[in-house]
């Protein structure tokens, strides 16, 4: 199966409270942006919090899973492994399996003409890790998702010179949002999405592109900007491509027309444009080679799977896809809430509905994102943040009440409806709540201010010590 690659200055597209499990806080040393290895280091802390590597073999390759026999009454999975260092091909049967390999895992190369006759390099971003080899070179950046401006980004910092081409732009989103707090950590908040719910999609959408985007980085003035709205796309997530593109060190440019021996001719031109590399940034394609075929089908551009998890025309709910959504925010806690469904599907705490129901669930969700999104094969799959997050936890039965917050306790009602859509809410209540989950949604801000400007309470004990020495008079002078 597909295996995922990251360059060494990868840095994570959500903030660590947004993207936290929904039991576990991260720890307020952490920046609000994790680099790769930072993030590595927060897994780490939740396997060992959890002993979770005890139940984890390593160096095994699934080539192969279908129903046994008995499948019918058990629900029961043949699974055939690879051990990848001894070539050793195992098979086993399980009760269940969960499926988290994702959709970023095959890297989608175009064809363009003439792409045989260029005599410089051609690669992936899947294959990029150092940028080393792009020193003063030409390069050329096809696509405009996160990784191609990530790529950008960072090869400019050594080439002569990046061309960044687009077929038809992408909205752009910082990492810092307003008053200098995380974006997704400003944003996504519940009176948000009851605006949206009143007001459309298409009113949030111009909200969100001319208060919060264009603002500060206007995309008609670079011509990045889209024919579709922003909220009709997972956008582009990068703080550093606005500084690039005013200084000259990336230019857009369109899609590219041919390849020549030396370079491309990009759409509406007629000249050779000279580069010495190509960074395909062209997304990926989706597939499960090693489930039995059907597992997952689709049907005229339709995912057929029911909540975006479980395919509807297997008799039990043993086997599940998890971590299968583009969402329009952090992913993390959407793809804990998934396992939390399917565990509590496989303990018989709730059942899915009928094949029928399940179905017209499917095609109503795949209707809706026809209306709202651009054109794309994994549209079925696309999601709100905190919508997505509620359509779960009602099934599991762990959505908090707010009405009842309101009366009960008006400080944690207003945290949840104002403030940042944290996923500790989601402990509040239902099957394995969590006691530490209201502290730790009265305390986020403080732990994405520590990282910042350090903790509150010495801040303040150090400004009343340099009072102190400075004499009163003093105080004037320098106002």
């Amino acid at each position: 199966m597909g295996i995922p690659s990251i360059m060494p200055t990868t840095v994570i597209n959500h903030s660590k409270e947004m993207g936290a499990l929904t039991n576990f806080v991260p720890d307020k040393k952490y920046p609000n942006y994790m680099r790769h290895h930072e993030l590595l280091n927060l897994l780490t802390d939740v396997a060992e919090e959890y002993e979770c590597f005890k139940h984890i073999v390593y160096n095994r390759e699934v080539i192969g899973v279908k129903r046994t026999a008995d499948y019918e009454e058990t629900g029961r999975w043949n699974v055939t492994v690879k051990n990848t260092e001894t070539g050793e091909i195992t098979e086993d049967v399980f009760d269940a399996v969960w499926v988290g390999v994702g959709h970023i895992t095959y890297p989608k190369m175009p064809e363009y003409p003439g792409m045989d006759k260029f005599q410089g390099t051609i690669m992936h971003t899947h294959s990029l890790k150092r940028v080393d080899k792009f020193r003063d070179k030409k390069v050329l950046i096809i696509g405009i998702g996160c990784s191609g401006l990530d790529a950008a980004a960072e090869i400019s910092n050594v080439s002569s010179q990046v061309y960044l081409s687009t077929r038809n732009g992408a909205w752009v989103l910082p990492r810092v949002g307003p008053y200098g707090l995380p974006f997704d950590y400003a944003m996504l908040r519940r009176f948000v999405t009851v605006m949206q719910a009143v007001m459309g999609v298409k009113f949030a959408s111009w909200y969100l592109e001319t208060f919060q985007i264009n603002k500060k980085f206007n995309h008609n003035l670079y011509n990045l900007r889209p024919s579709y709205h922003a909220l009709a796309k997972d956008p582009a997530i990068n703080d550093l491509l606005p500084a690039k593109l005013i200084t000259g060190s990336v230019v857009i440019r369109k899609d590219v027309k041919c390849f020549t021996e030396k370079g491309v001719i990009f759409e509406n031109e007629t000249q050779v444009t000279e580069v010495d590399a190509v960074v395909m940034a062209t997304g990926y394609r989706w597939q499960f080679p090693f489930l039995e075929e059907g597992t997952v089908s689709t049907k005229e551009g339709r995912i057929n799977l029911y909540k975006c998890v479980f395919p509807p025309h297997l008799k039990h709910p043993t086997l599940a896809i998890i971590g299968f959504i583009l969402p329009f925010g952090p992913g993390f806690p959407l793809g804990e809430m998934q396992c939390r469904w399917a565990a509590q599907l496989l303990s018989g705490h709730c059942k899915l509905p009928s094949q029928e129901v399940m179905m017209e669930d499917i095609k109503k969700r795949h209707e809706e994102n026809l209306k709202r999104y651009a054109p794309s094969n994994k549209l079925t799959v696309r999601v709100d943040y905190i919508q997505y997050l509620d359509e779960i936890a009602t099934e599991i039965g762990c959505k908090p009440n707010l009405w009842k917050l309101l009366f009960t306790d008006p400080t944690l009602f207003a945290a949840l409806a104002f403030g940042p859509s944290l996923p500790y809410q989601y402990r509040l209540e239902g099957p394995h709540k969590w006691d530490g989950a209201r502290n730790a949604i009265l305390t986020a801000h403080e732990r994405v201010r520590h990282p910042l400007s350090g903790e509150y309470k010495k801040r303040v004990e150090l400004l009343r010590k340099c009072l102190a020495v400075w004499p009163a008079e003093s105080y004037w002078q320098i106002g």
